[in-house]
């Protein structure tokens, strides 16, 4: 279909909410969708009220703009922008849920162990424009089912660490829980991607109870030190972001010696902090 993109991005405005930051309050992202949906609406409107006006308003905009008659529109994206919002509320309910596991994870460690491994916990999912794009670049088709059977990174959960035996840490615990399917782990710390990249990637299965049905739901999690998550984010605003170069200076060469270096240092303040370390 020739308007499939603009409907993909149709379906980003009415999910916006789910890739809200982490400290966003339910009140705050009530509000956000509000306005999203229905501006002049006083009432916070439900989350499914809310995603049902953004799309309804987008379709009709789009419409117009394309010439299209709106019932032949709305009678092909009413099922496609149906079945996208209930598969992203799925995967926003299994983000959630991992979250609060990592959480008491943490305060159970911070009671038995009298130290927080857990710096801060960042999540988002995906937007649809992004999934779409995704399935475009892998050649696989544009429809919910092909989202939910190839795509493992929709809802994701990222775990910043102090030290690297906390990264490890908290997947041994994972490991640990027996209703939590481990997927795959990639250990970008001890093999590092060519540009000096480094973190631990886990996809896991976590259940996620409905009404009538339990489900295991993928989430891709990362787990990183500060200085890993620092190193990251520096990469990804110089890869994206940058509005020129720095003169005599390149770039990728000098984010690698940086990585290097934060591996030793991180591995030298290691042997520090197991001071801190109780049996």
């Amino acid at each position: 279909m020739h308007y499939e993109r603009a409907f993909m991005t149709s379906i980003s405005n009415s999910s916006s909410m789910l890739a809200l930051k982490d400290d966003t309050s339910s009140a705050a992202r009530r509000e956000h969708i509000s306005c999203i949906g229905n501006p002049s609406h006083t009432t916070p409107l439900s989350s499914e009220e809310m995603a049902r006006n953004a799309t309804g308003e987008f379709l009709a905009r789009f419409a117009d703009k394309e010439g299209v008659n709106h019932d032949a529109l709305s009678s092909q994206a009413k099922v496609v922008g149906s079945a996208m919002r209930a598969s992203l509320q799925r995967y926003e309910s299994a983000m959630r849920q991992m979250e609060v596991r990592f959480e008491v994870l943490d305060r159970d460690l911070s009671l038995k162990k009298n130290r927080n491994p857990i710096h801060h916990i960042e999540s988002r999912v995906k937007n649809p424009v992004s999934i779409y794009e995704k399935l475009k670049r892998r050649n696989l088709p544009i429809s919910v089912e092909s989202m939910e059977a190839n795509i493992f990174d929709i809802a994701g959960v990222r775990v910043i660490c102090s030290y690297i035996h906390d990264v490890y840490g908290l997947l041994s615990l994972l490991r640990k829980q027996d209703d939590l399917e481990i997927v795959e782990v990639k250990d970008y710390i001890e093999h590092p991607k060519p540009n000096g990249y480094r973190s631990l990637h886990v996809i896991v299965r976590i259940p996620v109870y409905f009404m009538d049905k339990k489900e295991l739901v993928p989430v891709e999690v990362q787990i990183r030190t500060i200085a890993m998550d620092f190193w990251a984010s520096l990469e990804h605003g110089l890869k994206y972001k940058a509005v020129h170069s720095v003169e005599g200076i390149d770039s990728s060469d000098e984010l690698l010696y940086c990585s290097r270096v934060i591996k030793d240092v991180e591995e030298r303040m290691q042997i520090l902090a197991r001071a801190m370390d109780t049996e």
